[in-house]
């Protein structure tokens, strides 16, 4: 029997990502766990390459078919889950379901962890990381519908879970409003990566550059962030600008935002890198901006602040209260409001400096790495009976 099964759909080990990211993070972190991943999957779904090596603790990965059109998990798949003294479900929905049942058949524990909201984001057409799942005009009454079905089996995970995690207050705060038990929450903030030596900063003389990090998808509003790119290169002509992260996550939108570059007159300005590593990035820019819909506790952010630079981001989800006084915030679809605050960035580079320290020292205190190794640590061990 395996310390813990990690449940979850449509992220690890599959696609790059925020989840993808802090589950090879939680795996590599605690590796005097053993651990288990069941991945749940759209029934016929062929798995891609891996898009993490696997990490030594890692016993065995489960990877279980779903019927879409099925907003209850069957039996047979609960079932089918490995063996485990805890059960961790990484979301609510299909996977929280799932974890749910066979805990309770099992008498196990079952840890519920979210990190953007399911319910909510049903209602924005977002369907886990299942790009291909949200349409881009969804049908309003079937949105509501799906929406409803995903908060009803919210309500039912908060009631089942023994314990529920979320990594920002305003998400731990709408688990109590559906429904949760104030008493079976805990806040846990992500982890930022090793903060080592500054990242050297770009020359004085050089352009100023700045990256958006994330997949290339609709959540991320990347067309607000080239809107306000085209608004700072009208103003100043030393500006380049950088979207770093996957193109083939939502290939058509993807598509749109490299024409969109084109006819706002920017495209030789904007450079889409694909999947890439970010960390190799940070060390080139000035400033991250980040232009999401709807977010958690976005890592690209946090790593942004670990490696000392000033950061834009749209004041939704735990964005406000992650960014703090490390950077500046804009309402969400105001792409006039990202680029004033990309100009002051660009026109000021005592702000810049200023900023950037504050986000190092945000981020090596709650989100130290070592914090959250413990945190879960402890978690696993209360809730196995150690």
């Amino acid at each position: 029997m395996k310390d813990v099964c990690l449940v979850l759909e449509g992220a690890y080990p599959d696609l790059t990502g925020g989840v993808s990211e802090w589950v090879d993070r939680l795996l590599r972190g605690l590796g005097e766990v053993s651990f288990t991943v069941a991945h749940l999957s759209e029934e016929g779904e062929v798995a891609p390459p891996p898009a993490y090596a696997r990490p030594d603790n890692l016993e065995s990965l489960a990877r279980l078919s779903l019927d879409p059109e099925r907003d209850e998990p069957p039996a047979a798949v609960c079932a089918a889950l490995p063996e485990a003294r805890v059960y961790h479900a990484l979301s609510t929905g299909a996977a929280g379901a799932v974890a749910a049942r066979a805990a309770a058949e099992r008498g196990r524990p079952f840890l519920l962890s979210e990190h953007g909201l399911a319910w909510h984001e049903a209602g924005l057409g977002i369907v886990a990381c299942k790009p291909h799942r949200s349409p881009e005009r969804p049908d309003p009454a079937e949105l509501r519908r799906r929406a409803g079905a995903v908060a009803a089996m919210a309500r039912q995970a908060y009631g089942a879970a023994d314990l529920i995690t979320s990594v920002c207050s305003v998400n731990r705060r709408a688990q109590i409003a559906a429904g949760a038990a104030p008493g079976r929450t805990r806040l846990l903030p992500n982890p930022a990566p090793p903060i080592s030596a500054a990242a050297p900063s770009p020359a004085a003389d050089g352009p100023f550059r700045v990256g958006l990090v994330g997949r290339v998808v609709a959540i991320k509003d990347v067309a607000t962030f080239l809107r306000a790119a085209a608004i700072v290169a009208a103003e100043r002509t030393d500006c380049e600008f950088a979207v770093i992260g996957p193109l083939d996550h939502e290939p058509e939108y993807a598509r749109r935002c490299r024409e969109l570059a084109a006819e706002l007159e920017i495209g030789e300005q904007v450079t889409f890198t694909g999947e890439a590593d970010p960390g190799q990035w940070y060390r080139q820019l000035d400033a991250v901006a980040l232009t999401s819909l709807s977010e958690a506790q976005p890592l690209a952010l946090l790593e942004a602040m670990a490696a000392g630079l000033p950061v834009v981001a749209t004041a939704v989800g735990g964005c406000p209260e992650l960014v703090g006084d490390a950077g500046l915030l804009v309402a969400p679809r105001d792409h006039e409001a990202a680029a004033r605050a990309l100009l002051q960035l660009a026109g000021d580079s005592a702000l810049r400096a200023r900023l950037g320290a504050v986000g190092q020292r945000r981020a090596s205190g709650a989100h130290a790495p070592a914090r959250f190794r413990a945190a879960y640590h402890d978690v696993y061990a209360s809730l196995a009976g150690e």
